[in-house]
């Protein structure tokens, strides 16, 4: 069972690369401000009856969980900026410029080996992603800088996030963070929505059942990170690359039910992306 980490982080990026098709899905229906704070009130709820450890956490851990809450608000709110005004397939895409981030955090933060072979799949993976932002989409033609900056923002916060759960695990029980992370979040989300002074009804609940189903996705997929982070076999630079497998999902969800062009071209893309998880897995 060492290498059960690996079957977790790819279940993980399954579940992630679905979700971010229901986000789009989502957006259609209910305002960014909604979805989040349902999102994870939803999460709350359905960590809550297995969180009973959770209340027993020394304070500072607890005060981390919630600077990992604020780090991942933070970049959910610039993934619904860049959501709203890219595919979800090019997104998916781009939000694979995490792993450089996430792979200098490991090497230079937790002090991870960075080998050859790594070297060389992180280069491959980059080349995918540079390709794939050559071919411009006819549905991304309100992209600006500040869209793009915004995916890339979305990207560091997501690998700080990472790397924090590779450190907090060492010292927490997967239920605990989970519950303090999700608790935190629904805190941070209300008070946004009151200071912005946004409207929002919980009659979004009944129209837009992708809001329940990302939160769903959202309890498992954490879950399984926060156990494969547990494993002291498990490496950030590592786990950081087989989650970009995650793009097949978003890419395929953008032609399935999106109907995004130059599909067969961010396939190739994809492909060269995973060429690249191969290598450095190898």
């Amino acid at each position: 069972m060492d290498n059960a980490w690996i079957f977790f982080t790819v279940i993980y990026s399954f579940l992630k690369g679905s979700r971010e098709g229901m986000k789009k899905a989502a957006l259609k229906k209910s305002s960014s401000a909604e979805i989040l704070f349902f999102y994870t009130l939803i999460g709350v709820l359905l960590v809550l009856p297995f969180s009973r450890s959770a209340f027993s956490l020394a304070p500072i851990y607890i005060f981390y969980s919630f600077v990992k809450a604020a780090v991942v608000c933070t970049a959910w709110l610039f993934a619904f900026a860049a959501l709203k005004n890219m595919s979800v397939s090019l997104y998916g895409i781009m939000d694979l410029s995490r792993m450089i981030f996430s792979t200098m955090l490991g090497v230079f933060v937790l002090g991870e080996d960075f080998t050859l072979q790594k070297a060389v799949g992180v280069s491959v993976v980059i080349a995918g992603l540079l390709l794939a932002n050559l071919k411009k989409s006819t549905s991304a033609k309100g992209m600006t800088a500040p869209i793009l900056i915004a995916a890339l923002l979305n990207c560091f916060f997501n690998a700080v996030s990472g790397t924090m759960d590779k450190i907090l695990m060492q010292y927490m029980e997967s239920s605990q963070l989970q519950f303090w992370f999700m608790f935190f979040s629904a805190v941070i989300y209300a008070a946004i929505i009151l200071l912005r002074r946004e409207k929002f009804s919980v009659k979004c609940l009944k129209s837009n059942i992708w809001i329940p189903l990302m939160s769903l996705s959202l309890i498992v997929g954490d879950k399984l990170l926060f156990e494969a982070n547990a494993s002291p076999d498990s490496q950030v630079t590592l786990m950081t690359v087989i989650k970009q497998s995650s793009v097949i999902v978003t890419v395929l969800t953008g032609w399935l039910v999106f109907k995004e062009k130059h599909i067969l071209y961010k396939l190739m893309c994809t492909g060269v992306v995973l060429a690249g998880i191969f290598i450095a897995m190898l």
